[in-house]
């Protein structure tokens, strides 16, 4: 089939009622005619052009059509070109004629139907195949330029003897949102899961109280939203409640529908740690904590009590 295109293009196309029916009744008529031509079916064996256009009919509508094309020809072949009918006679010898003809039919349809499925899954195989060699490009490029930001920005923000370990901690939080996504056909992450990785590192005795719904992020979300809970748990463990004994993190979410479509609230409050004198410097942090793609809001407040922060993300599976 690879070697003729225009076949594997008929074998492809999802042809409609209306050309389906005419491609049937040019199988019938074409083959009727040209054994008229021939010999009007003196010579016997009136249906042996037929069976090239039972077989082609499968392979280029299915076998429904095909079934149709071979059961119409042998009424045709039955009353044109023979004398005495096949069938209406209860002689043993042309029963059996006819049930081998029956079976030749039902064989080719098969064979004609079998080839047409195969030529069709090879082609959403290499569908399939095109899609994840695009989708694998087009992560390697976001996953070079995302490590690459990480790297320039990180470096940028933070002391020299800093750097090694702020670098790490956001390449693991990297590597956690990362992971969750996988390689299939799902292009969400699971929330609760990746919050849990976020904070997992962080954890202590009563010092966070995650909670809110169960829902699916959009993939594009998944990265933003795990650096960003990363920088939050940084910056608390160095500056804010996460730093003091008995300080603690309330980290909650909401969902509601606007619209049809989900939207994610997820609320950031730090409590009984130091006081917050007010807005540190610009650093990388700030560079992660804001609007951009797969964050579609962010507010971060350097509340005297605690830092806050509310993020919210469109496009989640409620």
């Amino acid at each position: 089939m690879e070697r003729i295109p225009a076949i594997r293009r008929a074998i492809l196309a999802d042809n409609p009622f209306w050309k389906a029916l005419l491609g049937s009744a040019v199988a019938v008529a074409a083959p009727t005619g040209l054994r008229w031509v021939i010999d009007q079916g003196e010579a016997g064996i009136p249906f042996v052009t037929y069976y090239p256009f039972v077989v082609a009919t499968a392979l280029l509508l299915g076998w429904r059509w095909g079934a149709l094309v071979a059961l119409v020809s042998t009424v045709i072949a039955n009353r044109v070109f023979r004398v005495e009918p096949l069938l209406d006679s209860l002689d043993a010898s042309n029963w059996v004629l006819g049930v081998m003809f029956a079976l030749s039919c039902a064989a080719l349809v098969w064979l004609g139907d079998a080839a047409r499925r195969l030529v069709r899954e090879q082609e959403e195989a290499e569908a399939r195949e095109r899609h994840l060699n695009q989708e694998l490009m087009h992560r390697v490029k976001n996953m070079m330029a995302t490590v690459n930001a990480l790297v320039m920005l990180t470096s940028r923000h933070s002391d020299p003897e800093n750097f090694t370990a702020a670098l790490a901690g956001r390449m693991r939080a990297l590597d956690r949102a990362t992971g969750m996504l996988g390689v299939d056909a799902d292009r969400q992450c699971d929330l609760g899961k990746l919050v849990e990785g976020a904070i997992e590192p962080f954890k202590g005795e009563g010092n966070f109280v995650a909670s809110g719904p169960p829902c699916r992020l959009p993939r594009q979300s998944c990265v933003p939203l795990s650096l960003a809970l990363h920088e939050l748990c940084t910056n608390a463990a160095r500056h804010g409640a996460l730093s003091a004994p008995g300080g603690k993190v309330e980290l909650l979410w909401t969902l509601r529908e606007v619209e049809g479509e989900g939207v994610l609230t997820l609320y950031w409050r730090e409590q009984d740690g130091p006081p917050v004198a007010g807005e540190r410097r610009t650093g990388m942090g700030t560079q992660l904590l804001r609007v951009q793609a797969g964050i579609d809001e962010c507010d971060l407040e350097f509340a005297p009590e605690g830092v806050k922060c509310r993020i919210a993300i469109e496009g989640v599976e409620l």
